[in-house]
């Protein structure tokens, strides 16, 4: 199968390559490289053994997307904006590429005779106030641009399934973690806003210390919680919603793993990683963070036989083996030593080695 994979040199993206090219398809990839790396995609296809397309630019280009869409049977859309607080700050620039990016890309695959696209949703789409865990036929009141823009992209995908008997699939992303396997890619921890590259950096930067937003919930340790699934897991999943576009329709299906973890599970996971002390300060509630946020999986695992292989150790210990062998990301090709923290240790903790 020839599958054009938006956003294809990303976090995501160049994870879902990897698993693409390893089952055997052709791969396109359209990517302005705004976030995603040229170098993500050649490791990716390094790790594949094979290799695939890449054309630079904007999804909205529709002279583009004509070439790119060429003998293309499928589209996984991953091309989008994602951060919840700068969606906030600026919704205009949220509507207009992620509703109006994915509108030009639904013009261009009808004029292309292509009527298969797996969609990248998210949880944000549910909102605070979905009792959980959260069902996929939960009521959905996003609370931000970034989870409004996504629930118009699935609405959009429902009527073009209703309309035109297109087959469309959903997937609503919970918390992705981790790296490959390899430590060849995974998420630059300089710029990811997400808690597990935050604590990661923290580690890193003496002065740099871990926020942690509330410690006043009411849940077992007064912090959040959350859904984490291992990114290879959430690539894997792309590969079994094909399936589901054997028939025509709009399928939804929550990508997670059911199992909650909370901020200092996971800082503590972090600390097991990494044989060092995370440098924490407690901070106040964040407007909009809800104390649970919880997948019901049943549905997908029901229908596609997903089941996440990943627990949340396996999750953080891949991240630090990215960044032991990739302190800088994508910047440099070539392993280099990180400095040695001195393990700072909080009140009351017994001594712990580093390293």
């Amino acid at each position: 199968m020839r599958i054009l994979v938006t956003g294809g040199a990303g976090y995501i993206g160049a994870h879902l390559v990897v698993e693409l090219l390893g089952a055997g398809h052709d791969v396109v990839v359209v990517d302005d490289l705004s976030t995603g790396h040229v170098d993500a995609l050649a490791r990716a296809q390094s790790i594949a053994g094979r290799t695939c397309s890449l054309l630079v630019g904007d999804i909205a280009d529709r002279d583009l997307m004509a070439r790119a869409l060429d003998g293309v049977d499928t589209v996984m859309h991953l091309a989008a904006f994602k951060q919840v607080g700068e969606s906030m700050a600026r919704p205009e620039r949220y509507f207009r590429n992620n509703v109006g990016g994915l509108a030009s890309l639904l013009e261009s695959m009808v004029e292309a005779g292509v009527s298969r696209i797996v969609y990248s949703s998210t949880a944000a789409v549910y909102g605070s106030q979905a009792p959980m865990p959260l069902r996929e036929d939960s009521a959905a009141f996003p609370d931000s641009p970034y989870g409004l823009t996504k629930l118009q992209g699935e609405g959009m995908l429902h009527q073009l399934a209703r309309c035109r008997d297109w087959s469309a699939v959903s997937l609503r992303y919970f918390n992705p973690v981790g790296a490959h396997p390899s430590a060849r890619i995974g998420e630059p921890i300089e710029v990811a806003a997400s808690l597990v590259p935050r604590a990661l950096r923290a580690l890193l930067h003496r002065d740099d210390r871990l926020t942690v937003f509330g410690t006043d919930y009411d849940t077992p340790d007064g912090t959040c919680l959350r859904d984490y699934i291992h990114i290879v897991d959430l690539a894997r999943a792309h590969l079994l919603a094909l399936r589901a576009l054997d028939a025509p329709g709009h399928r939804v299906y929550n990508v997670g793993t059911g199992r909650p973890h909370s901020v200092l599970e996971v800082v503590a996971a972090c600390e097991r990683a990494s044989g060092m002390r995370v440098p924490l300060v407690r901070g106040d509630r964040r407007p909009g963070d809800v104390p649970v946020a919880l997948a019901d999986p049943s549905r997908f695992r029901e229908d596609m036989g997903f089941e996440a292989r990943y627990g949340l150790d396996a999750m953080v210990t891949s991240a630090w083996n990215w960044l032991v062998n990739n302190p800088r990301g994508y910047l440099l090709g070539r392993r280099f030593a990180l400095p040695r923290p001195q393990l700072r240790r909080r009140a009351g903790d017994r001594p712990q080695s580093a390293f």
